[in-house]
């Protein structure tokens, strides 16, 4: 595992959020437990996308995305979802 300046902007040293996370749960996040993981990934996810609430319509959804995520969980086994959230996320990073 990489530490969080690897996937933000933090350097250590810095002040703020990120290096009290780092304090409090290990460089890696390694003193989280999944649950804290998920509900993070999940509630951050949320505010990103309160971003383009007010833009998005479901009609604007690429033809059978919302179909494949309603059938994500009783289809994809745990490590699937996780390893699509984790393309899904870098394909959204490194998008312009």
């Amino acid at each position: 595992m990489k530490p969080i300046g690897y996937y933000t902007n933090y350097t250590p040293g810095d002040e703020g959020l990120l290096d009290e996370m780092q304090s409090a749960w290990g460089a890696q996040l390694q003193e989280l437990n999944n649950i804290d993981r998920l509900w993070m990934i999940y509630k951050l996810a949320e505010e990103l996308c309160a971003e383009f609430e007010e833009a998005l319509e479901i009609e604007d959804l690429t033809e059978g995305v919302e179909e494949a995520v309603e059938r994500s969980n009783s289809e994809l086994q745990q490590s699937d979802r996780l390893g699509l959230i984790e393309a899904l996320v870098n394909q959204v990073k490194h998008s312009k």
